[in-house]
């Protein structure tokens, strides 16, 4: 019994399951290398400066990181889980 109608575009009913799932696949790749670029700069920063003041920047970065690249993975297997498992 369906409450709602579809409201789905006939354009997106084109698009294929393995298609949605490459896609969230991409955005975690995209995800992860951009947090990869800001740790390693973070790393980089701590390196050439003399004092202690780049570890705080580091654990910041690493913690506002891991949460965008935990929730791209999660998409994708949530994703190949429920829709390719068909």
């Amino acid at each position: 019994m369906d409450l709602l109608p579809s409201s789905e575009p006939a354009w997106m009913k084109s698009i294929t399951s393995a298609n949605v799932c490459k896609y969230f696949y991409l955005m975690f790749g995209l995800v992860a290398l951009l947090a990869g670029f800001v740790v390693l700069s973070d790393v980089f920063v701590i390196v050439s400066s003399k004092g202690r003041t780049g570890w705080g920047l580091l654990v910041r970065s690493v913690l506002a990181f891991a949460i965008p690249v935990i929730n791209a993975l999660f998409l994708y297997i949530l994703c190949s889980r429920s829709i390719l498992s068909k």
